[in-house]
């Protein structure tokens, strides 16, 4: 019996790289808020050939382009908040790690992500979903961050980093929780 080909869900930094869709076998998705990442009008006309080769892709359904379910971004919110990424994730990183939930359990399929993006990684390390990354090295182990203030040390909820430190004014770090 043939094996069946994972749906594999790409991240705007894999776009980015220029990658052919042709390469990969079997469908493709992605979110709309990622392909937003990368219509940024800053990049933009940088980014004409790949905004081209992504038209190319959706309109031979190649690609497919897809929100997830609200109920699925509330996993990866809780799950992102468990693991200390919550706000190293854009909302588009976390839409696109819902998109991979909900295919494979709504449609019962076998997902892949291919990112670039250590926290992606993490989160989906956390999810039991399997990931891949393209001309780098992906995480070799899961990591529980805490939010930390590295003046004062205080310990910060997952949703605080970058804030500043209500005890003593210092901007939030993270760093791996020791356990």
């Amino acid at each position: 019996m043939k094996e069946k080909s994972p749906i594999l869900i790409f991240d705007a930094n894999i776009f980015l790289t220029g990658i052919d869709f042709n390469l990969f076998k079997g469908r493709i998705y992605t979110t709309p808020k990622v392909i937003q990442e990368i219509k940024v009008r800053k990049y933009k006309d940088k980014n004409r050939n790949i905004l081209n080769k992504i038209e190319a892709a959706a309109n031979s359904k190649k690609l497919i382009i897809t929100s997830p379910l609200e109920k699925y971004n509330y996993i990866v919110e809780e799950k992102s908040k468990k693991t200390g990424d919550y706000q190293a994730l854009s909302e588009a990183d976390k839409e696109l790690i819902a998109l991979s939930l909900e295919i494979r359990e709504e449609q019962d399929e076998i997902v892949k992500i291919y990112t670039n993006d250590y926290s992606i990684e993490n989160v989906c390390s956390e999810l039991n979903i399997p990931f891949a990354s393209l001309y780098k090295d992906g995480i070799d182990s899961k990591i529980i961050w805490e939010i930390y203030c590295p003046f004062c040390k205080s310990i910060h909820k997952p949703e605080d980093l970058n804030k500043l430190c209500e005890k003593c004014g210092s901007k939030l770090k993270r760093r791996p929780k020791i356990i």
